[in-house]
């Protein structure tokens, strides 16, 4: 059994058509693993800081089976209560209930936030779970 410690707000991309900008829907997910690694590095400008992201959706959620393929995600013209995991959706750490327009519409939450960077589908195993990076 997976120690799961948060909640997690996901943003999920839908591209917008020929005319059309890409819209965004939120799912609230519960009862996951989020890590936050705080790494740093010299370079020529200085001190650089960055929060990497490691996030573990157990496979028992209670809105997996409303986990849809990014590819079947991008197919559907209304979500619904679907949601998918996908490079550049973003992810607020709590509970949030903001609708967005754009990306930097998060700016103003009050809530740590991340970008997805890289995603594996981890459902298969002793310990089955989507695996999420992000910065």
């Amino acid at each position: 059994m997976m120690t799961t410690n948060a909640t997690i707000t996901i943003y999920n991309r839908i591209p917008g058509k020929k005319n059309t900008f890409d819209t965004w829907h939120r799912t609230v997910i519960r009862d996951v693993h989020v890590y936050v690694d705080h790494k740093a590095s010299v370079g020529d400008s200085g001190l650089n800081s960055a929060e990497v992201y490691k996030i573990r959706i157990p496979a028992d959620v209670e809105n997996a089976d409303q986990y849809l393929p990014p590819e079947e995600y991008v197919k559907k013209d209304n979500p619904g209560d679907c949601w998918t995991i996908q490079i550049d959706d973003h992810i607020v750490l709590g509970e949030c209930d903001k609708e967005i327009e754009k990306p930097a519409d998060l700016t103003d939450v009050r809530l740590r936030h991340c970008k997805v960077l890289s995603w594996s589908d981890n459902r298969f195993g002793g310990l089955p779970h989507w695996r999420i990076g992000g910065a």
